[in-house]
């Protein structure tokens, strides 16, 4: 799980939001207290910042972090910013206790865990300063060690070379970051990795250069383990496979870091490890839990050994067997899954009673923490939020969809965990039940009829245990959800039903804007805040774009509030992350003159420094360029898009044959988003050279697809294969599907017969466009030969489209990536499901410019002129 969108859904219980709202409600009293004359004061997400008049900053240098823990936070908040204060050093600092604790959780960044407050020193003598002086000041204090910078003595103040004011390039995966610049001139990423590192050409302080003698001096040599690879990484530590330097057999690390890893108790990683070697010595002799085999202190982080446990977690033996993501498993598949299922949840059970029996609540059963063993017997494991059953205390982490709800103690949170586990092996959308307790039920009954799973006995699966602390049940589920019952029927995949099922999904998307906020009008994935709250991918405009296109009504007042939100923001280019598509977007909205001002100003911007994908680079620019050449007969824009193009074959060229290292293939961020435009160039002026380069972007991206042993070519992930249309094999098919129209090929054929193969399977983890279920239902669209088998896959979609159905406001809707919020946006919610079943049931077009057999994009909405307008 991405564990950014944990804090994204602590904001609200529905939709994804930004933590600013929930985690600056009770901030630190220096945010609100006047600025002091000469000084200027900024609030920007989770930072307050303070800065003297006078003081004009480099463009980057030596900052100082300063770390802290909860209790001394508010101390060192106040100790520092009256000494910045006094030398008018420019600071800033995250706005409230929560968002400190947020900082240091468990699944926070490694790369930027730890950081309370950063300094600005404009010089070498002013950073010198600083760390003398603040050494004394904050003498005793302490802070978690911030794994990106070099620590200064043994104190909470940490140094790193970096960038002190934004600056942006290109990454090698084209995204837009933030950089320094070489002595050359050339920008390259400000990298912020979970290991310190300098860049070879900056400057070192004379001040420094006995930190990092002490830090290259420093050594493992005495630990008595030699690590062999890492098995996982959280802000709380690693775990790694090791043996002892003596030799022998393997054992397993656990390492737990000071002051990181919180929960929401604001326990560390180490208290935590501590309470774990307890437990596991009360479990002692019980086959289902690791011995452990010792206790280090290395440097200040801490390491449980425990015995290894040969075999695969759960949820990799599930990945490699559960029979529904595989195109049309047979009867005998299903069943053999099933009967193997049950034997492992028959182990889980019986693992369960023996910790019980130890008096022992294991407090976090979820499928990371059991090991299915060579032989099938299951073995427990990860016991840090364990406790005695005599002695309960609540876990302050739990996984979605697996942790008890409040009003559950003791073994009953085990019991409720393992209810979760016979859903999740068979349905595993387990995490819908944290968003919707009513998806309990109804993902029960679908794992039962398409499993034919036997009844549960009436007893529960588990004896009565003594003693046990007294356990509350949960309240009783409803039987049935009315507004589920009656929404899920217009899923039934047939035309008749599509004006109905139209109807209920733009009203909920309509329900839930919020034209009184300034950052969003439809809530969606995280990016709208990472990104922006504008583009067609998670924002306004693809909100906006793919109602007008299904034909349900667009609110005038939501289409000003995206008009506002483009006068006064700055305006990034690109077609799904940019202001391409938002220029795109307005001007089929009928803003005809609002979307030429917009792309004028882009106009304006360098080509050189844009990426190569579709999302925000050069083919989504050069799309749009194309769509206004045809719109306003303007030879000079076409011209503009030739041009794009050109560049795009001189970097084809350049990659000869291979891609740059770490780019993502696929539609959204591969060589086939540049496919796509040199084919509609082709289509525009009839060039043929343009198939050529086509042709050469495409086999780039096959090149990244592996054929699986049920016939499916997906794009290879390494840990994982895609079928998806952002990063997956539909998107390259729909390019491919689009190029075969032009030049048909053998080969090319087959593998786009093995890429809508790969849009087939009847389970997909997510409904949304980018990466689920609506994007693998507009492919099989796309691709329609009007086969009866063929209409069968799409209504079966669609008709699974009800495993991930939650009402809002009695209208349909449905969950964003992660599924723990719901989302309306065109890339992972509600709109991109719309615009896949419009496009499905009514032939409404596709994603914009997508090239093939569907009909024109509908005429933009006439608006009544404005006085502005005339």
């Amino acid at each position: 799980m991405d564990m950014r969108y944990e804090a994204y859904a602590y904001a609200d219980r529905t939709f994804y939001d930004s933590p600013v709202r929930w985690a600056t409600a009770d901030e630190f009293a220096a945010v609100r207290e006047p600025i002091p004359a000469g000084w200027l004061g900024s609030e920007r997400e989770v930072w307050a910042g303070r800065t003297p008049d006078d003081v004009e900053l480099p463009d980057q240098g030596w900052k100082i972090h300063v770390s802290a823990c909860l209790d001394d936070a508010e101390r060192i908040l106040s100790l520092v910013s009256a000494y910045c204060l006094r030398h008018r050093v420019a600071y800033k600092f995250l706005r409230s206790p929560a968002l400190v604790q947020t900082q240091n959780a468990k699944y926070a960044s490694r790369g930027s865990s730890g950081k309370f407050m950063t300094l600005y020193p404009v010089d070498e003598g002013e950073l010198k300063r600083c760390l003398v002086d603040l050494d004394e000041v904050l003498t005793g204090l302490r802070g978690p060690y911030i794994l990106s910078d070099l620590r200064w003595r043994n104190g909470p103040l940490y140094l790193r070379y970096g960038g002190f004011t934004e600056q942006f390039c290109r990454s090698e995966s084209g995204e837009l970051v933030l950089a320094l610049r070489e002595p050359s001139g050339r920008l390259r990423p400000d990298v912020r990795r979970a290991v310190f590192e300098v860049p070879d050409w900056a400057p070192v302080p004379e001040i420094l250069a006995q930190a990092l003698a002490d830090r290259a001096a420093t050594s493992t040599a005495d630990f008595p383990y030699t690590v062999e690879r890492a098995l996982h990484f959280s802000n709380g530590g690693g775990i790694y496979l090791a043996r002892p330097s003596s030799g022998g057999e393997q054992v397993v690390l656990k390492e737990a870091r000071p002051h990181a890893g919180l929960d929401q108790r604001g326990d560390d990683a180490v208290s935590r490890l501590g309470r774990e070697r307890d437990i596991l010595h009360r479990l002692e002799g019980v086959p289902f839990a690791p011995a452990v085999l010792g206790y280090h202190t290395a440097w200040e982080h801490h390491f449980l050994v425990q015995e290894y446990i040969p075999g695969e977690p759960l949820n990799r033996w599930f990945g490699q067997r559960y029979p529904l993501i595989h195109p049309d498993p047979d009867p005998d598949a299903i069943a053999r899954y099933r009967d193997e299922a049950l034997g492992v949840l028959a182990g889980i059970e019986e693992g369960l009673r023996a910790i019980h029996a130890r008096g022992v609540v294991f407090g976090d059963l979820h499928p990371r923490n059991l090991i299915v063993r060579p032989d099938g017997r299951v073995c427990f494991v990860d016991f840090e939020l364990a406790s005695p059953a005599d002695a309960f205390v609540r876990p302050g982490l739990g996984a979605a969809g697996f942790a008890a709800p409040a009003g559950l103690e003791g073994y009953a949170i085990d019991d409720h965990a393992l209810d979760a586990l016979r859903l999740w092996i068979f349905m595993p959308l387990i995490q819908l039940t944290a968003l919707d307790p009513g998806k309990r039920g109804q993902l029960t009954r679908a794992a039962s009829r398409r499993f034919a799973l036997p009844a549960p006995p009436d007893d529960g699966p588990l004896p009565p245990r003594s003693p046990v602390p007294a356990a509350r049940s949960a309240p009783p589920e409803p039987a049935t959800d009315p507004d589920f019952e009656r929404l899920s029927t217009l899923f039934s995949g047939d035309r008749a039903d599509w004006p109905a099922l139209r109807d209920s999904l733009a009203a909920a998307i309509t329900a839930s804007a919020t034209p009184e906020r300034t950052d969003r009008l439809f809530p969606g994935d995280p990016s709208q805040f990472t990104h922006d709250g504008l583009g067609l991918a998670y924002g306004a405009a693809g909100v906006l774009w793919a109602l007008h296109t299904v034909g349900a009504p667009v609110a005038d007042d939501h289409v000003e509030w995206l008009l506002e939100a483009v006068a006064r923001r700055p305006c990034r280019p690109g077609l799904y992350t940019g202001a391409h598509g938002v220029a795109f977007a307005l001007d089929r909205l009928g803003r005809v003159r609002q979307a030429h001002n917009l792309l004028d100003r882009l106009l304006k911007e360098p080509l050189d420094s844009q990426g190569s994908d579709l999302a925000g680079g050069l083919p989504g620019i050069g799309l749009t360029l194309l769509h206004f050449a045809g719109t306003t007969r303007d030879a000079s824009l076409r011209a503009a898009a030739a041009d794009v193009a050109e560049r795009l074959a001189a970097r084809l060229t350049a990659e000869a044959g291979a891609p740059p290292p770490h780019t993502r293939p696929g539609l959204l961020h591969g060589p086939s988003g540049a496919a796509l435009l040199f084919l509609s160039l082709h289509d525009s002026t009839g060039d043929t050279g343009y198939l050529d380069l086509a042709d050469q972007a495409l086999r780039l991206d096959l090149a990244r697809c592996v054929l699986g042993e049920d016939g499916t070519l997906q794009v290879d992930e390494g840990s994982r294969v895609l079928p998806y249309l952002e990063t997956g094999s539909a998107g390259i098919a729909a390019v491919l599907h689009a190029a075969l129209r032009h030049r048909p090929d053998p080969g090319h054929l087959r593998s786009l017969r093995q890429m809508r193969r790969a849009a087939e399977p009847e389970f997909i983890v997510q409904s949304g466009l980018f990466n689920g279920r609506a994007g693998l239902i507009l492919l099989l669209h796309l691709l329609r030969d009007g086969a009866d088998d063929h209409d069968a896959l799409i209504r079966r979609h669609i008709r699974r489209l009800v495993w991930h159905l939650v009402p809002h406001q009695g209208h349909a809707a449905f969950p964003g990536e992660q599924l723990l919020r719901l989302s309306m946006d065109l890339a992972t919610g509600s709109a991109g499901i719309l615009l896949a079943l419009g496009s499905a049931l009514a032939d409404t077009p596709a994603l914009p410019f997508w090239t093939g057999r569907q009909v024109a994009d509908p005429a933009p909405l006439t608006v009544p002129a404005r006085p502005e307008q005339t």
